[in-house]
């Protein structure tokens, strides 16, 4: 038996008609009518009733109790053949903190048009995880503000977000950029992954406020923020952080006078990554 004679006699089965059954598989009568006489002579039965010059047809006994079984035909022929799609159908696992997902959007949706043989798996995930769970063949491809350590994983920057100033208070300022170093310390709010922790911001810290400055809190989240920080507090963040507080009516968002820190953004794989998945990675984040 083959496909196009299981196709054939499902189709009359269910048009009860040669010429409808035809034109729903977009072949003609005659064609239609020898892929169910093929089928009829593999299987040895009659399983068709129908006469000269009419186009409407009923099934016969034996074909009445083959259409179950042409049904269940079917359903594994076209499981078959999407277990062999799957085969060929790469998933790219992608963890990222929220932001720099949603600044790599545009690139997300890029690549769904232009590699239809590739499946991405999108995690939320905190910068400071991320080269762990490419470190552990738990993701493919990292993103984020943290550059790893581990031994068995590359990583190189690949962005740059500038850093800005989120400020909370009754008024905005006048002046569109601030000097951190002119704010208070203690009521500043730390984000993990880009805060004391991060190379790059802890230095800038280090700079205006000394070695052992003190801070209001330390959250995990942009979202955090909007329930912890006090009134006049302040937290500096890379700017594709900053639509959480766009809308809020006390959360002012300033730049930051130069030199302004910019936040780079690490692109992370394990060193025995394959082959193709360093091309594709190169191709779309580099």
């Amino acid at each position: 038996m083959e496909y196009k004679q299981i196709e054939a006699f499902l189709a009359i089965a269910e048009q009860k008609n040669i010429t409808k059954a035809a034109d729903s598989l977009f072949v003609s009568q005659s064609a239609l009518s020898y892929r169910l006489k093929s089928l009829e002579d593999d299987l040895g039965v009659h399983l068709v009733n129908r006469s000269k010059g009419i186009s409407g047809v009923t099934l016969s006994p034996r074909g009445e109790a083959f259409l179950p079984i042409a049904e269940e035909w079917m359903q594994v022929y076209q499981k078959a053949m999407a277990f062999k799609e799957a085969l060929n159908v790469r998933l790219v696992r992608i963890a990222a903190p929220t932001s720099v997902n949603n600044v790599f959007a545009p690139v997300y949706n890029l690549i769904s048009e232009q590699e239809p043989d590739i499946r991405l798996a999108l995690h939320t995930r905190n910068s400071d995880a991320v080269p762990s769970l490419v470190s552990k063949n738990e993701i493919d491809i990292g993103l984020g503000y943290v550059c790893g350590e581990q031994d068995n994983i590359i990583v190189r920057a690949v962005d740059a977000f500038p850093m800005v100033i989120v400020e909370k208070s009754k008024e905005p300022r006048q002046e569109s950029a601030l000097d951190p170093a002119d704010l208070d310390p203690r009521k500043a709010v730390m984000i993990k992954g880009v805060g004391l922790d991060n190379p790059v911001t802890a230095a800038f810290y280090k700079q205006r406020f000394g070695p052992d400055m003190q801070f209001h809190i330390q959250v995990d989240s942009a979202d955090m923020i909007i329930s912890t920080m006090p009134q006049d507090g302040w937290c500096m963040i890379p700017r594709s952080h900053t639509d959480t507080f766009e809308s809020l009516d006390q959360f002012h968002i300033y730049d930051i006078k130069e030199p302004a820190p910019q936040m780079p953004c690490y692109l992370t794989l394990r060193a025995s990554a394959d082959r193709w998945l360093r091309e594709f990675a190169e191709k779309y984040f580099d």
